[in-house]
């Protein structure tokens, strides 16, 4: 089975300063509108929510794989991007005006020791994966964040 970095690398791309993210619902976060990831997803607010990060978690200029957590410790690719960090208190206005997104901003700033934002680019040498790249993430599941390198990310299909 090959790791995430291994496909990285085939196609031409630094796993070594890649950031790799697994979106879950923090269970603070939870409300009447949003009671799952899933439910994220479906209001087309995922791209915005991990752009919302509790302290500066990626530096400034970071390629990032977002993936949204599936079942049994999987997770699918959703999109791939570089991240600009915003100054701290500055909020990008497409998330302050996105109205369904409301409840997930709101709860993120209450809950957030550190609210960070993210301004991001899409890039496009993984456009063919988005949505068919499906990883194992590695045991401890709560930790969302990994260097796309670590080498327990395995690929299950691509």
């Amino acid at each position: 089975m090959a790791t995430l970095g291994e496909l990285l690398q085939a196609r031409g791309l630094s796993p070594g300063s890649t950031i790799a993210i697994r979106n879950t619902l923090h269970p603070d976060d939870v409300s009447s509108d949003f009671c799952t990831i899933d439910d994220v997803q479906r209001a087309a607010a995922l791209s915005t929510y991990d752009r919302m990060q509790d302290g500066p978690c990626f530096g400034d200029d970071t390629e990032v794989l977002s993936f949204i957590a599936t079942v049994d410790g999987e997770a699918k690719l959703t999109a791939f991007r570089r991240f600009t960090r915003r100054e701290r208190g500055n909020v990008p206005g497409d998330i302050v005006y996105d109205y369904d997104a409301a409840p997930l901003l709101h709860a993120f700033i209450a809950r957030a020791s550190q609210p960070t934002f993210y301004d991001t680019r899409d890039l496009d040498a993984l456009d063919d994966l988005v949505g068919k790249l499906v990883v194992r993430w590695p045991e401890p599941l709560h930790e969302n964040i990994r260097a796309a390198s670590d080498a327990s990310i395995l690929v299950i299909e691509s």
